[in-house]
């Protein structure tokens, strides 16, 4: 019998490991000022949407459908058309008084490393053994177009965040498919909404392949 220090140090050490990995993916961001993305012509807009969102906040509207300040002053419906949940996690930061750099980068980090921790609690449940699930996870983390969406494309905070959440209604899927009862809808339903209200069009994308 392993002695059960052994054994919680095989169970936590995987996990652990790639918190760091999704830490490690976002340290590039922690660079004095805004990542220069494609000239610096992109990540500024991330600022501008957090910014507006907490104006919007503070202001009493939620849920929030206008950028008062954009379009030169005239206001634009940013908010009507594109899913946002990043940005408000972003501007809860930011209203809670950490500012408005700082909100983004640790947002942009959080989902780094969801993304890796997702997916290894998914792929727990298909492979025995903790190896090809950590496999999945990091590669998952360090995929060429989840990459692209923070260093190339800068303000794709949306896009970069719904991969946190495809292994998540993975994930309850499975479970509900295992077993369904309906307490076992909640997963799946609270993972797919979370997936709807970060980025819409890549679920639109995605339900085809979780309806298989």
């Amino acid at each position: 019998m392993k002695p059960r220090s052994v054994a919680w140090g095989r169970q936590v050490l995987p996990p652990a490991t790639l918190f760091l990995l999704g830490l490690a993916i976002a340290l590039p961001l922690w660079g004095p000022g805004l990542l220069n993305t494609r000239g610096g012509g992109d990540s500024p807009f991330l600022l501008l949407r957090v910014h507006q969102l907490t104006a919007d906040l503070r202001a009493g509207h939620f849920p929030a459908r206008w950028m008062p300040d954009a379009a030169y002053g005239l206001g634009y419906p940013f908010f009507s058309y594109y899913a946002a949940l990043p940005y408000y996690l972003a501007a809860l930061l930011h209203l809670v008084g950490i500012d408005l750099l700082s909100a983004v980068k640790l947002t942009q980090t959080a989902f780094s490393v969801a993304a890796a921790l997702t997916a290894y609690g998914w792929t727990r449940r298909h492979f025995e053994g903790r190896a090809a699930p950590w496999l999945v996870g990091a590669a998952y983390a360090v995929a060429p177009f989840h990459l692209v969406n923070l260093y190339v494309r800068g303000d794709s905070l949306s896009e970069f965040a719904a991969f946190a959440f495809y292994p998540l209604v993975l994930w309850g899927l499975d479970r509900l498919g295992e077993r369904p009862q309906v307490r076992r809808t909640a997963l799946p339903a609270l993972a797919y909404g979370g997936l709807i209200l970060t980025h819409n069009v890549s679920a639109l994308i995605f339900s085809p392949f979780a309806l298989l």
